[in-house]
């Protein structure tokens, strides 16, 4: 028993780590393991929550070229809230260590569809539902144009006449 929570004392302490790589491995498996956690959650940004902080007793130029750089840092600042929305931890960080950690997260994103890409290929032709996987798998401009035209509203009224 007392080896055992020994090894547990070793894992747990970060200089356990015999060399820079078997730490970098680890830090590399834990920011996978995060990045699948983030990749499974659903994605909802409300709009309202990335608006800017407001500003107060702030007198504001009405140079044009003032103007325009402003409105273009605004659309900045606006992106990268966006983006921290998005990244797995990015609220946690700095602009520099979230834009890093969004290069992180594509890339294994990009990993994940290539992956996914390759086991479609590899699983027969049939998903078992009565219609070929290739229509379900791949589908094409047309079939995606037609699952996802807008919805016509229709009101109460015009429902019940």
């Amino acid at each position: 028993m007392p080896g055992k929570l020994r090894n547990f004392g070793e894992l747990s302490n970060p200089n356990a780590f015999s060399s820079p790589s078997q730490k970098r491995n680890s830090m590399a498996a834990m920011r996978e393991m995060i990045f699948r956690i983030a990749a499974m959650q659903p994605i909802h940004i409300d709009p309202e929550s990335v608006k800017p902080p407001k500003r107060r007793n702030v007198k504001i130029s009405k140079d044009p070229q003032s103007v325009a750089a402003r409105h273009r840092r605004e659309r900045i600042s606006e992106k990268i809230r966006i983006l921290q929305r998005l990244v797995p931890g990015g609220t946690k960080m700095d602009t520099a260590s979230m834009l890093d950690e969004a290069i992180h997260y594509v890339k294994f994103l990009k990993n994940q569809v290539q992956s996914l890409e390759r086991a479609a290929t590899s699983r027969p032709n049939n998903t078992g539902f009565g219609f070929p996987a290739t229509s379900v798998c791949n589908p094409n401009h047309s079939t995606l144009t037609k699952a996802y035209q807008p919805v016509q509203m229709f009101s109460s009224n015009q429902m019940l006449s």
